[in-house]
C-alpha cells in the first residue's frame, strides 16, 4: 500500500537538445541592466573609455606656420585691432626689436665709446701721477745732488787756466817719455775746438817702444798737473820681424782744456745752475 504523503519527484525533460541547454547557460550568465525600481539611476555602472584618462587635460594645438603667416599678410591697415593675438604679440616684438637696435646704435655704443676714451685718459693719468708722485718723493735727495754736481762743476772750472801753455805742457810729455822708454816721432798741436764753457786743445803724440813701455807713458801722462784727457789711441807694428823682438808704435789723441777769455768763471757756474733748474 503506497503512502499517501510520499513526495513525487520532480519530472525532468531528458529529451532536451544541446542547443537548448547552451541557450539556458547564456541566459543565465547575463548580466542584469535593468534599473531597480527607486534607485533612481545610482546603480548604474561606470564605463571608461577606452585610450583616454578621466579628468586629462587637453592637448594643445600645434603651431602652425602657414596658418599664421596667411594671418599676418591678411592685416587690414585701418584697423590692426582686429588681427590675432599672436599676430599682435609678434608685430610687438619686431617693434620693441627696432627700438633696442636703434637705441644701441645711437646712444648706448656712443656712451660706450666715450667711457672707453675716459678709461685710456685714467690710466695715462695714474702713470703720469706715479711719475710724479716718485719725483716728489725723492725730490729732496735729487735737489741734493744737484747741489753737489753744481759744486763739482764750478770747481772744475775755476781750475782751468786761462791759456793753454802748450809748450810747458809738451816739455812735460817728453820728460814722462823719457823716463818711461818711449821715443817720440812726433807731437802734433792742432788747432783748437770752442765749447760753451771752455776751449780745446787736441794733442797728436805718436811714440815708439813696446806695451810695458806705453802703459808706464800713459800712467805718467794722467799724472801730469794739467787736465788732459786721452781719447783714441793705436798700437801697431810698422816693421814686424823674427829676428828681433818688435818695436811697437803707439798713436794717441789726448785733449787738454782752457777757460774762455771773456768769460767769468763765477757768471758761467751761476748760468749752469739756473739752466738745470729750469729743466727740473
Amino acid at each position: 500500500m503506497k503512502s499517501p504523503f510520499k513526495k513525487s519527484k520532480p519530472t525532468t525533460d531528458t529529451a532536451a537538445t544541446p542547443e537548448e541547454s547552451g541557450k539556458k547557460k547564456i541566459k543565465l550568465g547575463k548580466p542584469n541592466l535593468s534599473k531597480p525600481k527607486g534607485s533612481g539611476g545610482l546603480g548604474k555602472p561606470k564605463t571608461k573609455a577606452k585610450g583616454k584618462k578621466v579628468g586629462s587635460k587637453p592637448k594643445k594645438p600645434a603651431f602652425d606656420s602657414k596658418k599664421f603667416m596667411a594671418e599676418v599678410n591678411s592685416l587690414n591697415g585701418q584697423n590692426y585691432g582686429s588681427a590675432p593675438l599672436p599676430v599682435k604679440i609678434f608685430i610687438l616684438a619686431m617693434m620693441l626689436a627696432i627700438i633696442l637696435v636703434l637705441a644701441w646704435l645711437l646712444l648706448i655704443s656712443k656712451k660706450l665709446d666715450e667711457i672707453k676714451q675716459a678709461e685710456s685718459q685714467q690710466v695715462g693719468l695714474l702713470e703720469s701721477y706715479k711719475e710724479k708722485e716718485s719725483k716728489a718723493r725723492h725730490l729732496q735727495a735729487y735737489e741734493a745732488q744737484v747741489a753737489q754736481m753744481d759744486t763739482d762743476f764750478a770747481d772744475l772750472l775755476a781750475q782751468l787756466p786761462t791759456d793753454t801753455r802748450v809748450p810747458e805742457l809738451v816739455d812735460g810729455i817728453n820728460m814722462v817719455g823719457s823716463g818711461s822708454g818711449v821715443r817720440f816721432q812726433d807731437i802734433s798741436v792742432q788747432p783748437e775746438v770752442e765749447r760753451e764753457f771752455f776751449i780745446e786743445q787736441p794733442i797728436q803724440i805718436i811714440g815708439l817702444g813696446d806695451y810695458h813701455q806705453f802703459g808706464s807713458f800713459v800712467s805718467g801722462i794722467a799724472a801730469l798737473p794739467r787736465i788732459i784727457t786721452m781719447h783714441d789711441f793705436e798700437i801697431k807694428n810698422p816693421q814686424p820681424s823674427l829676428d828681433r823682438m818688435p818695436e811697437l808704435q803707439l798713436v794717441l789723441q789726448t785733449k787738454t782744456y782752457r777757460a774762455k777769455d771773456d768769460v767769468d768763471l763765477n757768471a758761467t757756474a751761476e748760468e749752469v745752475k739756473s739752466t738745470k733748474g729750469e729743466g727740473k
